[in-house]
């Protein structure tokens, strides 16, 4: 969904979009206020990593409440930078929970650090999903973003996206695929190496048997001479373990 560049600065057209769940409409929003809402977080957060995290996590929480009729209604910037410095503020009060419980006299871990590594881990996922669902095509996100956040069968969606009830069901199946390939290729570090460049780029797909056999044969051969990307590609196939696969096992590094 797209609007004229004359159009009123109040978001309330793209929120509504949103409501009614439009994809591209939250994008719109989400390149609109990502620049405030970075300079906020640097406001609120000394490291880089959790200025990302503050941000990621609270347009997640805007888009939720949104999708749950209440947030934001014509103006999404003070709502997205008020959800910032409470996320801010949150965690500071749970770190300096877990700096005084944390720890027992003998420098145990205690179970306030657990939870704490649970919200950071947790916060850090739905940032590598978003970033990964934003890379997907437009008709995969339609059929994720209504099929699975707004709860729509099959039947519903298919006079909108042009197809039958079972042709949008097997789109659905290869559009999670899609977002499973790209939630582990989100995690893929860059390189400077050219050499490496084209391996780190493939790895999402190869470690759930998307690419050709040539291909995979040729990434094999460069991680076994590569350690660096061996140990990437190791790290992912963690990350590919708690993910289910729907053609059967999962690939070893």
């Amino acid at each position: 969904m797209s609007f004229p560049a004359d159009a009123p600065s109040s978001d309330e057209p793209l929120i509504a979009a949103v409501r009614r769940g439009d994809v591209d409409a939250y994008e719109q929003l989400y390149r609109k206020h990502e620049e405030p809402a970075r300079r906020t977080a640097q406001l609120c957060a000394g490291d880089h990593a959790d200025q990302q995290d503050l941000v990621a996590e609270a347009f997640v929480r805007v888009l939720v409440a949104i999708l749950g009729g209440g947030g934001p209604r014509d103006n999404l910037r003070p709502y997205l930078l008020v959800a910032i410095r409470n996320l801010a503020s949150s965690r500071w009060h749970q770190e300096r929970r877990v700096d005084r419980y944390g720890a027992d006299a003998d420098g145990a871990v205690g179970t306030e650090t657990a939870s704490c590594d649970q919200i950071v881990v947790g916060r850090w996922r739905a940032r590598v999903v978003w970033e990964a669902f934003r890379e997907l095509p437009p008709r995969w996100r339609v059929v994720l973003w209504h099929m699975e956040v707004n709860g729509a069968n099959p039947s519903d969606l298919a006079t909108e996206l042009g197809l039958s009830p079972n042709g949008v069901s097997a789109l659905a199946v290869r559009a999670r695929e899609g977002l499973r390939k790209a939630y582990l290729q989100a995690q893929v570090p860059d390189t400077t190496e050219p050499c490496c460049r084209a391996t780190r780029a493939r790895m999402g797909v190869w470690l759930r048997d998307g690419l050709e056999p040539r291909k995979a044969d040729m990434l094999r051969g460069h991680l076994a001479d590569c350690v660096p990307c061996r140990a990437v590609a190791a790290e992912l196939v963690e990350a590919n373990r708690e993910l289910r696969s729907p053609t059967g096992p999962r690939r070893q590094a």
